[in-house]
Parts: C-alpha cells; structure tokens; sequence
C-alpha cells in the first residue's frame, strides 16, 4: 500500500488535473480487485522485508476480428518504485521481470500507459528501447 500511495502522490504532484491521491481504504479495496484479476501478474522487489518496487503484466483481450489493430498478443504493464531507490536498478530489474513474464504466458509486445510529465521515466523507457506508438488527446468540457 505504501508503494502504491506513493506512486499515487508522485502522479498527482505531476499533472493534478489528472492524478490524485485515493484514501488508504479506497487504495486497498482497489488494490484487491487488482491482484484478484486471474490475467494479472505482480511481481515485486523486496528489500529488508519492505516492497520498495513492483510491476503488474496484464495480458489483454485480442482485438476484435472487426478491428483495424492488428492481433498482437500484447502485455500491459504498470510499473513503480520508490523515490529513494529510482537509479539503482531496481526498475530495470522489474522490466526484465515484466517482459520475461510476457513473453512466458504468449505476448509479443507490451505496452505502458504514462504521465506526458514524468520526463525522467520517459528517458527511462528509452533507454530500455521503448517508443512512443500512438498519442492521447484530452481536452476539458465546461
């Protein structure tokens, strides 16, 4: 819970039009459904007993045959760690753990949803050679 909190707390102070900090309770209960999705997979980096990073691979639905996507078997990844351990490897260690987890259950690519703010996890995903594919527009209805 902590870890996801703080991540919570990291998104918001980035783009707070769009983040916010749940309560503890809403966090846990929303944390449960999560972990209780038979297609998801949390993988976690421990340290002294304390979660300090993690990373989920959801495997997704196909597209439908009408879709113009194609049918890739596709992952979903969600990943954080902690402020304190960013830059010591853990990240990368949790990618390699979320790409060989899907590539274990039959993805042939993974995808990751991000804040356009957080500039330092964007450097990140390229240096692990990550490129942007598509662009989500938003604008605010009065």
């Amino acid at each position: 819970m902590d870890l996801d909190l703080a991540s919570s707390a990291h998104h918001a102070a980035l783009d707070p039009s769009l983040y916010r900090v749940p309560s503890r309770d809403a966090a846990a209960a929303f944390l449960d459904r999560r972990l209780a999705d038979p297609g998801r997979e949390v993988l976690v980096a421990v340290v002294d007993g304390r979660v300090i990073g993690m990373v989920d691979v959801t495997i997704d639905e196909a597209p439908d045959d009408g879709s113009v996507e194609l049918a890739v078997p596709t992952a979903d990844i969600g990943i954080s760690v902690l402020e304190g351990w960013r830059g010591a490897g853990i990240g990368r260690a949790l990618m390699a753990a979320a790409e060989a987890s899907a590539r274990a259950r039959g993805a042939r690519r993974i995808v990751l949803d991000m804040a356009a703010a957080n500039l330092d996890a964007l450097r990140f995903y390229h240096d692990l050679g990550y490129v942007e594919y598509g662009l989500l527009l938003r604008r605010e209805l009065d």
